[in-house]
């Protein structure tokens, strides 16, 4: 069942992280390189501030999945109400974007359609998973252990997906200097920090069960 929430993190782990570290270390191994706060265009610290808060409405309930574990019923319908604020997670973060000020930001309304298209995706495999496992009847072992089976690779595939914030237009250096000066985008990289973490603690031992 751990391997489960593990998955749920997949995009978390794929994506978000590059884009929420820019003040981490280049491909070389190297420290990024760093800009002043007066260099960098408050317009774009303000932008990425926004994405970062749209796509945190998403990360935190992806961070938070924990099951109950104290039995099989609780397992399935507890992964089950946590998909579905996984989903309201979705939903609320492309709400967000919709109200992202993209006029003084250059291709900005790109990057804003790109992000929806993005969680368009996670949307459709989220509830897909949440569906399969709201119809399983908890008191059936086989069954049960059958709907997780394809939960996990439903949640796998996710790691397959565009990353919402990993897109052409954000890749740039001043943009990802503009994240480094946002609360919101470090924010997100302690919250990926703290998911990880947690889920690798909770992760079972062996990789066969």
């Amino acid at each position: 069942m751990n391997k489960l929430i593990v998955a749920a993190l997949a995009l978390v782990t794929v994506g978000c992280a590059n884009q929420a570290n820019p003040g981490g270390t280049g491909a070389s191994g190297s420290p990024a390189p760093t800009s002043s706060a007066a260099t960098v265009d408050p317009n774009k610290v303000s932008f990425m501030g926004d994405l970062c808060g749209a796509v945190s409405k998403f990360l935190v309930p992806a961070v938070s999945m924990k099951p109950d574990t104290s039995s099989q019923a609780a397992a399935v319908k507890s992964l089950a109400q946590q998909l579905g604020a996984m989903s309201k997670g979705v939903d609320d973060a492309t709400a967000d974007l919709k109200k992202v000020d993209t006029t003084k930001v250059p291709d900005g309304q790109l990057v804003i359609d790109d992000m929806q298209k993005a969680f368009g995706q996670i949307k459709a495999t989220v509830e897909q998973t949440r569906q399969k496992l709201t119809e399983v009847d908890p008191n059936n072992q086989q069954a049960v252990a059958a709907a997780v089976q394809d939960a996990t690779k439903g949640l796998s595939g996710l790691g397959g997906m565009q990353n919402p914030l990993d897109q052409p237009n954000l890749r740039s250096a001043d943009m990802e200097q503009a994240a480094a000066q946002s609360p919101k985008c470090q924010q997100i990289k302690d919250a990926i920090a703290g998911g990880i973490s947690s889920a690798a603690s909770s992760a079972p031992a062996t990789s066969t069960s």
